[in-house]
């Protein structure tokens, strides 16, 4: 019973692991490129869900509300956000300080937007697929495998992106040295504002996925952001592949905690993690002083 019950742990930790990169690897392209410190990421993970919501119930099918949804993170939350605000904030000289907090400002207000537009009750994403399989005696959920495999298809997608194409390495250019980019011709503020699209876009996807297993509520955002943060700062600031590292170590002992301890008990572990870390390694796992993706 006991060996059965690890298995099912082990696969829910891979899940969650997987799920919680792609939350936060959002989050550190954001400041690994652009260093924007984006408080409001939390935010467009929940209008990310809100808006699947809307859009399944009127009838439409996952593949056309993730379509719909794809383009409004990236045109209204991405470009508009960084052009409205994060770009005029770049001239003035303590720009890191003042876009965080004129980012928790714009968070609040998103928050309360979801709250008068779609109510304050919480909403619930139908599952991406339903039924079980087995395989070796062990009965798994197809949902949990549909969950895995669309988190990690992409964060594979975003990988070869930033690996292959030449949009990913002006972006991995501009991430390590943003003047001599821009000496060589990138342009690199219409990089920062690409980038920042797709950390919405990221953003919004792990709202979707997130909601077909949990309920969403209008300030359920702020325990994301809290997530992502301690995963990107102890992973190391704009650290890709800290990220991956730190993202998959908490989603197994967030399945081990859960299960031997209890839910309550997960975020405690997931403070004491950082602390532990960050004592020993104040930079994060995989920190430096220079910027990367």
């Amino acid at each position: 019973m006991i060996g059965r019950e690890l298995v099912e742990v082990t696969v829910s930790g891979l899940t969650i692991g997987v799920v919680y990169y792609l939350i936060a690897v959002g989050f550190t392209l954001a400041y690994g490129v652009g260093r924007v410190m984006n408080f409001a990421y939390g935010s467009f993970f929940t209008w990310g869900g809100y808006l699947a919501w809307f859009f399944l119930a009127r009838d439409a099918g996952y593949l056309a509300a993730v379509l719909l949804v794809i383009p409004i993170m990236f045109i209204v939350f991405g470009l508009g956000v960084d052009r409205g605000i994060v770009r005029p904030l770049r001239r003035r000289s303590e720009f890191e300080l003042t876009i965080t907090l004129a980012t928790v400002g714009l968070a609040m207000f998103l928050d309360n937007l979801v709250i008068e537009i779609f109510g304050p009750r919480t909403k619930s994403l139908p599952p991406l697929v339903s039924g079980n399989f087995e395989v070796a005696g062990f009965t798994f959920g197809l949902e949990v495998v549909a969950m895995f495999g669309a988190a990690a298809v992409t964060a594979v997608a975003l990988g070869l992106f930033l690996a292959r194409t030449r949009l990913g390495a002006m972006i991995r250019a501009v991430a390590q040295d943003p003047i001599g980019a821009a000496i060589v011709g990138v342009p690199i503020y219409r990089i920062y504002a690409v980038t920042f699209g797709i950390s919405a876009v990221l953003a919004g996807l792990s709202g979707i996925l997130v909601g077909t297993r949990f309920f969403l509520s209008p300030l359920g955002g702020w325990t994301v952001l809290t997530k992502a943060l301690i995963i990107v700062v102890a992973g190391g600031l704009g650290s890709t592949r800290g990220t991956l590292y730190v993202a998959f170590l908490l989603g197994m002992m967030e399945a081990i905690v859960g299960w031997l301890l209890g839910l309550f008990w997960v975020l405690p572990f997931w403070f004491l993690f950082l602390f532990v870390i960050l004592l020993f390694r104040p930079n994060g796992l995989f920190g430096a002083r220079e910027r990367s993706v």
